[in-house]
């Protein structure tokens, strides 16, 4: 039996992306510009530029956790690991 990948634990927010955002608040919580760009730099830059979140790499079903948790930042990578949807909190 394969092991089942680790989440991080789910920080609850009701929230997605910016509707995050407290105002005045400069932490990220969108990254549409990765969106078409190789899956690892795509992770460097959101480990870089939000250090609360946790990224998670999913396989090209894209199927994740639908809670709205602000722990994880679910990359959804097509076939050939570039970045298909906008990365985002919740």
């Amino acid at each position: 039996m394969a092991a089942m990948k680790k989440y991080p634990p789910c920080i609850s927010c009701g929230c997605t992306g910016n509707n995050c955002k407290i105002p005045g608040d400069p932490t990220r919580y969108e990254w549409p510009e990765l969106v078409e760009l190789d899956i690892l730099p795509a992770k460097a830059t959101i480990e870089r530029t939000n250090p609360n979140v946790a990224v998670i790499v999913l396989d090209a079903h894209c199927a994740h956790l639908t809670d709205f948790c602000c722990s994880p930042v679910w990359l959804c990578p097509d076939a050939s690991g570039i970045v298909r949807e906008i990365p985002m909190v919740g």
